[in-house]
């Protein structure tokens, strides 16, 4: 219940969707005055959230600040890849694997195997899908990287999980099943390892975090991050509440 009704109410969760609600309000109130401050309201919301400066100081504020690739001596026995990173309705895809906006956490991940800083890879993420209608992600990664030459024997598989707490829960299971007691290395985006930390250490895992796909950026003298509207701010935006709001449902679930 708690992962349909998650799906259900993602449309309110949407900057745009609100700019949009207030420019349907303002068309449809009879009341010039309000009409007139609606569409400033909706003026300055689209200013706002298509801002790149304010977004890179709020993602400066929120994202996760964890270790970083040269600091790790040690390898860590897993690196644990969270899903999210690809997108299974790109066409075509019966021969090739297509990454989402996302995509920072698998080539990260991938970064580190190669370059030993991991000795196996826990793929967890299913689908997402309401109408689970798309194959795991998980599945279709490891596939992916048996392809590109990653044995088998690296290669863990948890295809089951719908978010971040089934992610936690199901790998702690997996986790358990390894021989002796493996280190392990947490991967997701940066705005999401403070959810995704905490769940897996509710669930039992010890683990480093290993924030990837941060959306903050080094600050640009030009224009277009101090001025211009940025499109791409409604998109961050949308993932930041989204997140906002699922660290409050998860602490209210108990989950962190």
């Amino acid at each position: 219940m708690f992962f349909v009704l998650s799906k259900i109410l993602y449309v309110f969760v949407q900057p745009i969707n609100w700019v949009l609600f207030v420019l349907l309000w303002a068309g449809f109130t009879k009341k010039p005055l309000r009409r007139k401050k609606l569409l400033w309201t909706a003026f300055f919301m689209v200013l706002f959230f298509s801002n790149r400066m304010i977004l890179n100081a709020v993602m400066g504020w929120w994202e996760m600040e964890t270790i970083s690739a040269d600091q790790i001596t040690e390898p860590y026995d897993i690196g644990i890849l969270l899903g999210g990173y690809s997108n299974s309705r790109i066409r075509p895809d019966h021969d090739r694997f297509n990454i989402s906006t996302r995509g920072n956490r698998f080539l990260n991940a991938y970064e580190l195997y190669r370059t030993g800083k991991v000795k196996k890879l826990l793929l967890t993420g299913g689908t997402g899908s309401l109408l689970q209608d798309r194959p795991g992600e998980a599945a279709r990664t490891a596939e992916f990287l048996k392809r590109m030459g990653v044995p088998d024997s690296a290669i863990i598989v948890e295809n089951n999980s719908r978010n971040t707490w089934e992610n936690a829960v199901f790998s702690a299971e997996l986790i358990q099943q390894q021989p002796g007691n493996p280190s392990c290395l947490l991967l997701t985006s940066a705005y999401h390892m403070r959810r995704a930390s905490g769940c897996f250490e509710k669930a039992g895992v010890a683990c480093t975090p290993f924030s990837v796909d941060y959306i903050r950026q080094e600050p640009d003298l030009m224009p277009k991050f101090w001025i211009i509207p940025d499109p791409l701010g409604f998109y961050h935006w949308e993932a930041l509440v989204k997140e906002w709001l699922g660290c409050l449902a998860y602490w209210m679930k108990g989950y962190l």
